[in-house]
């Protein structure tokens, strides 16, 4: 079940604008995070939850979509998220290094959810956070942006192909399918000893 799962928590950049996501179930997903492990128990993050059109429309104006593609510039109208996650930080309460490791099993269990649910994801860390800040009414130098997930229904078909001569981006063919190059088994084993 769980490989079926991470095979369809895929990065979905394309999204059925017009489905929404209903922030219970979204909040239902971040107490789920409350029973995931944390480094030195610190538990130093924190989310805002966004399922309100105005403010996603705000949002989705500091973020940058899918470097790889330099010719797209993001989801066009209707083809957007209908929810966000911001992650952050509170530096209060944790170390950088430490609160990589919690954002990463906190990002991991909130895709695999959402996929669980029939919704799609994608993780953006190129954000202009300063203007994230003041859309969000974020006046605490405490807590950092970290990185914004955007939730939706996803309208696009995203295929995993095997990697080719090491290229790792992923590309659009003209039928607009969407592939992402994958290391083999051989590449993420380093050694084997039985």
């Amino acid at each position: 079940m769980i490989e079926e799962l991470a095979k369809k928590a895929r990065c979905y950049r394309i999204f059925d604008e017009s489905t929404d996501v209903e922030y219970k179930l979204l909040e239902n997903i971040i107490n789920t995070l409350r029973y995931t492990s944390s480094a030195r128990n610190a538990q130093p993050l924190k989310y805002v939850i966004s399922t309100n059109r105005n403010k996603n429309y705000e949002i989705f104006k500091t973020l940058k979509w899918a470097g790889y593609l330099q010719d797209w510039d993001g989801p066009s109208e209707n083809q957007r998220p209908s929810a966000y996650i911001v992650i952050l930080r509170d530096r209060t309460m944790s170390t950088e290094d430490f609160s990589l490791i919690d954002t990463g099993i906190a990002l991991q269990t909130i895709i695999l959810s959402l996929a669980e649910n029939g919704l799609g994801s994608c993780t953006i860390a190129a954000v202009d956070k300063n203007r994230l800040k003041e859309v969000l009414s974020i006046n605490d130098d405490t807590k950092e942006i970290l990185c914004v997930l955007a939730i939706g229904k996803p309208k696009e078909n995203v295929i995993i192909t095997d990697m080719k001569n090491g290229d790792i981006k992923y590309y659009r063919d003209e039928k607009g399918n969407h592939y992402v190059p994958k290391r083999s088994l051989n590449e993420l084993i380093y050694k084997s000893i039985k």
